[in-house]
């Protein structure tokens, strides 16, 4: 019994130190805290399973799991489904914002040629005469 509650808190180890590289990586800028949450959220949420088997092993049983492994996989699952759903969502957002801007740089790209065409002629009147 003592085996399996230490290779439990291996997880948990491990867990804790991606989420510590996530924080380093939040800390300095390199990814946005909105897309972390989510992922910071699901990291919290697989080292508390690891670090408490007798209350996962409950909860399981609740929910109707045989086995807690089976529960955690299909925790781990959903939550990965949850965060490509999201990552989804933000590709959308940034597609869509990417077209956005590359229409409004066309129509200021236009209007700024319209621009050095009307300057353009009065200084070619002046010159012809």
């Amino acid at each position: 019994m003592q085996q399996v509650v230490e290779n439990y808190w291996m997880f948990g180890a491990v867990c804790l130190v991606i989420a510590l590289v996530l924080l380093r990586l939040l800390f300095r800028e390199r990814i946005t805290l909105q897309g972390s949450m989510s992922y910071l959220a699901f990291l919290v949420f697989l080292g508390l399973m690891a670090a408490f088997p007798n209350v996962t092993q409950k909860i399981s049983m609740k929910l109707g799991f045989t086995l807690m492994s089976n529960f955690f996989f299909c925790a781990a699952i959903a939550a990965l489904a949850v965060l490509h759903l999201r990552a989804l969502v933000t590709l959308s957002k940034v597609h869509t914002r990417s077209i956005v801007l590359t229409q409004e740089l066309a129509i200021l790209q236009e209007k700024l040629e319209r621009l050095e065409r009307q300057q353009a002629q009065p200084l070619r009147a002046a010159q012809g005469n």
